[in-house]
This record gives C-alpha cells, sequence and structure tokens, in this order.
C-alpha cells in the first residue's frame, strides 16, 4: 500500500484529503506542523509522496520539498489557494522549476480542489494505491 504524508495548517483540509485517500486504498499520515512533516519526510519512514500545502506558518511547503530533497526524492504535490505562488517572477521558484520541478515528480493543485482530481495527479505519480508487493 503507498503512503502518502499531507501537510496543510488547516485541519479540514487535511480531513477532506485523509478522508478520500484512505477510501482509495492509500495509507494516508497528515500533520499540520510542516516541521514534523519534514522531520518524517527526512526519517526512515516509507512515504511515498509528499501533498505540500505552500503557506504554512513558520515553514513553506517550497522550504520542506528543498529540505527533504536534500535526502529524499519522494515526488510531492502542491496544494495552494494562491496561484502567484508559481508565478515566475520568484528567483526561488525559477530556480526550483529549472533544477526540480521539471523532473516529473511535482504537480500542483490550487484550492479549491476536486478531490477526484488529486486522486488522478496522485495516480500519476505513484501508479496508485498498491504498491509492487501488493500487485497479483
Amino acid at each position: 500500500m503507498k503512503r502518502v504524508l499531507s501537510i496543510d495548517d488547516e485541519p479540514m483540509i487535511l480531513d477532506c484529503i485523509r478522508e478520500t485517500l484512505s477510501g482509495a486504498g492509500y495509507d494516508i499520515q497528515t500533520t499540520t506542523d510542516p516541521r514534523a512533516g519534514l522531520a518524517r519526510l527526512k526519517s526512515d519512514e516509507p512515504f511515498d509522496l509528499a501533498l505540500l500545502d505552500v503557506k504554512m506558518p513558520g515553514m513553506s511547503g517550497f522550504d520542506v520539498y528543498r529540505e527533504y530533497r536534500k535526502i529524499r526524492k519522494i515526488p510531492a504535490i502542491f496544494v495552494t489557494a494562491y496561484p502567484g505562488s508559481f508565478n515566475m517572477s520568484s528567483d526561488d521558484v525559477v530556480a526550483m522549476w529549472r533544477e526540480e520541478f521539471a523532473d516529473g515528480t511535482t504537480d500542483i493543485v490550487y484550492k479549491p480542489f476536486d478531490l477526484d482530481v488529486l486522486l488522478a495527479k496522485i495516480e500519476a505519480l505513484v501508479g496508485g494505491p498498491e504498491g509492487p508487493e501488493d500487485e497479483a
């Protein structure tokens, strides 16, 4: 079973994501604390995907992504209510796009999002909820 960690400072968003992904067969873990989420992503816990809210207090989803990708190459989907977060005028975003985002292991959804669209994006990155060891 594929494991997903969702980090978002909005508990209601996490509840919707948890319910949808667990119903689809994923092992979903959540946290509202970006630093705690980063620690989990950098640990030996086997996550297949990270869902990262972009704007959170104390640490952005971009910051979490940059830090854990130094250690592990787990795919990510950024979840944001701010389309401007991905404008190409930000030097940080331009550098991340060229160095990381263009490798096919990242995507984005804008709040409010359709849960079916989120599931489709997750499946495109990790191949669905079943791992190779679970397939017949």
